[in-house]
């Protein structure tokens, strides 16, 4: 893809906006596949790791069905390093949801900032022309809200 032009601090900040929104949305899994790298795909959660679209679905297909009125809310999103068609992003990420596990009587809502690191690819997988290839989601600790639930 040498041939498009270097990243810009625009489409990034697009990109990063449209992947927290597919994760509120719930979108179906080949949306959320068409934003993530098909072939070099490494995700750390604090419940495992991803290294394919099959690892991400089970992980999709469980924190859809766990977690609802989600928003998640971008606060920083520092570009640490960028090449033409690579960068490195420290996010700084807000996440409130609600969960519900049965049998409990009452759904538990859980409010914090999370600190994250991507690296991104151009692609033409998506309209964003780029792809998610490395996504740790805890860098840092989560730093919770007081009187919110903790996962």
């Amino acid at each position: 893809m040498s041939n498009q032009s270097p990243l810009t601090e625009a489409e990034i900040r697009r990109f990063v906006a449209a992947w927290y929104q597919a994760l509120d949305f719930h979108v179906p899994i080949a949306d959320a596949y068409a934003l993530l790298s098909a072939t070099s795909l490494n995700m750390q959660f604090p419940d495992g790791d991803i290294r394919d679209f099959a690892s991400f679905k089970q992980w999709y297909d469980r924190v859809t069905n766990l977690f609802f009125d989600e928003n998640h809310y971008v606060q920083q999103v520092e570009i640490s390093q960028l090449e033409a068609e690579t960068a490195t992003l420290d996010i700084i990420v807000g996440w409130q949801a609600s969960v519900w596990e049965a049998p409990a009587a009452k759904s538990k809502r859980v409010s914090m900032d999370a600190t994250q690191r991507w690296t991104i690819r151009r692609s033409d997988r998506n309209a964003f022309g780029l792809v998610i290839e490395t996504y740790n989601a805890t860098v840092e600790p989560f730093k919770y809200a007081p009187g919110f639930a903790r996962l």
